[in-house]
């Protein structure tokens, strides 16, 4: 369908350029909401707190990305209202040059929330699967607490008590790649390629949870672990500065393996 503002065949933006931007701006807002729903039924119904805290934050940067859309859907209407009525004009070459830029700088904003309300879709889905798979472990007497509010690291994903009196705390992460450990830090490998965590030093991070969950609970020792719901890990015994990295496959285990 081909959108008429009824612009003259001599304004500043041809008519088929001005389709394609707002069919773009229109296909974007086809995201699809997110809400506790979209966990397994299961997971929603027994741990009600399992991964609130991420999807509070996913549905909040959905609702500020569809009103940059909007906003940016507005600007670039009201910029070819404007076009139509004083045509070629310095004033007319002034109000498209300032409404398209306004316009993209809201579409650019609007998409970058979008994407980070996926990752947060995904993160929180990840914490869901972590916890169907630590289910196992309440009938061996482990107590776990999920999305536990600490201070100055938000939340920590998941802190269990096992019946030995051991604590750990596990950062739930829902990235690809191969995990390595380069140049004092973890990073993730594709191919030949390595790349840093845009989080920072997960490393230092969930020690940083281990710290506070052990002034929390005062307890002796909490055992921080990374658990990654995707891709491999490749590092020697799969221990990084007193921090166990492990996948989601073998995060049970590697529990068990621990209390031994």
């Amino acid at each position: 369908m081909i959108v008429n503002f009824g612009l003259h065949e001599r304004s500043l933006i041809p008519n088929c350029v001005l389709d394609y931007l707002i069919f773009v701006l229109i296909k974007d807002v086809s995201f699809k909401y997110v809400s506790l729903h979209h966990l397994p039924k299961k997971l929603s119904q027994t741990k009600r707190g399992l991964g609130e805290y991420v999807l509070k934050l996913c549905q909040t940067r959905h609702r500020s990305a569809i009103s940059h859309y909007v906003y940016s859907v507005a600007v670039l209407i009201g910029t070819i209202l404007l076009i139509s009525i004083f045509r070629i004009s310095l004033l007319g070459i002034l109000l498209a040059f300032g409404g398209l830029i306004a316009s993209y700088y809201l579409y650019r904003n609007g998409r970058y929330l979008m994407k980070r309300a996926s990752d947060a879709q995904r993160g929180a889905r990840a914490e869901a699967e972590v916890a169907e798979l630590l289910d196992i472990l309440k009938y061996k007497g482990w107590a776990i607490e999920y999305n536990l509010p600490i201070r100055k690291c938000g939340d920590a994903d998941v802190v269990l008590h096992s019946p030995k009196d051991n604590w750990y705390v596990i950062d739930v992460k829902s990235h690809n790649g191969t995990k390595v450990y380069e140049g004092g830090r973890l990073r993730k490998r594709y191919g030949r390629n390595t790349y840093d965590f845009q989080e920072g030093d997960l490393i230092s991070k969930v020690k940083g949870q281990a710290k506070e969950v052990r002034n929390l609970k005062r307890v002796r020792w909490v055992t921080p672990i990374l658990c990654f719901t995707r891709g491999d890990i490749d590092i020697p015994c799969n221990v990084v500065s007193g921090v166990y990295v492990v996948n989601r496959g073998d995060l049970v285990s590697n529990l068990l393996l621990l209390e031994k």
